[in-house]
């Protein structure tokens, strides 16, 4: 059974919103008339919508409204007093979707955009389905029974979910370490959009060049994962998927992200000319994508941590996507990767690819990366460190790739 991969954004302009009530209002008309939303309401409320998705469909939807203290919200007198040592706090509702989500997934989208909010504590008034938020989210029930007509005479009950320590249950439901389940960013990827052109000046000339030329000390790694692969895989920041050259099982499931179009365009056309029929190759930012049920058996990161904003917060997403059991094969460069190094190995490829028209813009390219995202280059025993933290056994770990300056670590969720 194939996996399925669901992206989460923020529903911004009136047509995404649009999109996003017409999904919600469907589900309310029965029950719940009145809390059906407008966009003028929307906004007016400021509420912040996000929308799941499924391909191109929209599969889920859920709205944030964020608040100082509780007492801010209109349903403030419901929930008691505040927790006054809580940094942030939300409400959460306009939450609807259709069955091609799991319940386990949608809640752990929820839970990761709040943290990634800043947000402590969730608060939300139900309709129903008591015993589901207290036996698998650890919710509060605050007061049962509320004052407060919804459109039909159904009970209303007042909770609340802690997104900062995670309990015991909510963990296991939403698929997360216990020791790892909240840090805060400040700033941090405030609002979830799918960026159409991510830095194409950076990644855009590497793409043309990258996709043709595979250095000896790049096959090395390749070569080295790709016969220890099982499937499916989730190959992140996949760029045009050279990792598919040195598989030979054309029937391995296979799906690529990354968030370069150009390279997401080389990925696609990989796929075809190699014959994975399986394979899929899509646009996006890691920590975004998630993985529908109970998670995927092998995720590849593969010279790609380095490029990423929040490398810990990048690391945890992929922890909480790998199923029980499942592996994660990480490679990215150490700080030995110097721009002495690498115009080293460079050179050292010059006479297998020095007459390749695309060697020169190639080796250029890989020069500026290392100008670039060199504060990424992390020590191995603090990958093996943070690896840990996340839940995750090391099985394999070597820093001898690249003439000793990347990093090659296999990790095992426990």
């Amino acid at each position: 059974m194939k996996i399925k991969k669901v992206y989460v954004e923020e529903l911004i302009t009136t047509k995404q919103i649009n999109a996003g009530l017409e999904l919600q209002n469907k589900q309310y008309d029965k029950r719940l008339k009145n809390a059906k939303h407008t966009v003028k309401s929307i906004r007016k409320n400021k509420i912040r919508l996000f929308g799941c998705f499924l391909g191109k469909r929209l599969i889920a939807v859920f709205g944030l409204i964020h608040h100082f203290s509780i007492r801010e919200s209109c349903y403030g007198h419901l929930f008691g007093q505040d927790e006054h040592a809580l940094r942030y706090v939300a409400t959460v509702g306009q939450l609807a979707s259709i069955n091609q989500i799991r319940p386990n997934t949608l809640y752990s989208i929820l839970f990761d955009t709040a943290q990634r909010l800043g947000i402590s504590k969730l608060y939300a008034i139900i309709t129903e389905h008591e015993p589901f938020y207290t036996d698998n989210l650890d919710a509060t029930i605050h007061k049962q029974n509320c004052d407060i007509h919804v459109g039909s005479d159904v009970p209303v009950t007042a909770i609340s979910m802690d997104c900062q320590a995670l309990g015991k249950d909510t963990a296991r439901f939403i698929r997360r370490s216990p020791s790892a389940t909240f840090k805060y960013y400040e700033g941090s990827m405030v609002t979830l959009v799918r960026e159409i052109h991510y830095n194409d000046a950076v990644w855009g000339p590497y793409q043309r060049s990258f996709t043709e030329i595979i250095t000896s000390v790049q096959q090395e790694v390749y070569l080295d994962v790709a016969e220890q692969l099982d499937g499916p895989v989730l190959d992140v920041g996949c760029g045009p998927a050279n990792l598919l050259k040195f598989i030979p099982n054309r029937q391995l499931e296979y799906h690529g992200i990354d968030q370069n179009p150009l390279m997401v365009l080389g990925a696609q056309t990989r796929i075809n000319e190699l014959g994975f029929t399986q394979g899929t190759a899509e646009q996006g930012r890691t920590e975004q994508f998630y993985v529908s049920g109970f998670g995927v058996k092998t995720i590849c990161s593969i010279n790609s941590l380095y490029a990423a904003q929040h490398p810990y917060e990048q690391l945890k997403h992929l922890a909480n996507q790998l199923k029980k059991g499942g592996t994660l094969w990480l490679a990215n460069p150490n700080p030995n990767m110097t721009e002495e190094k690498m115009a080293q190995l460079l050179a050292n490829e010059k006479g297998r690819w020095g007459q390749h028209p695309l060697f020169d813009e190639f080796c250029n390219k890989n020069i500026e990366l290392v100008k670039t995202f060199n504060a990424h280059f992390f020590p191995l025993e603090d990958l093996c460190e943070w690896l840990t933290s996340l839940g995750l056994e090391i099985k394999s770990q070597s820093s001898d790739y690249f003439d000793g300056a990347v990093n090659l670590i296999q990790a095992v969720k426990q």
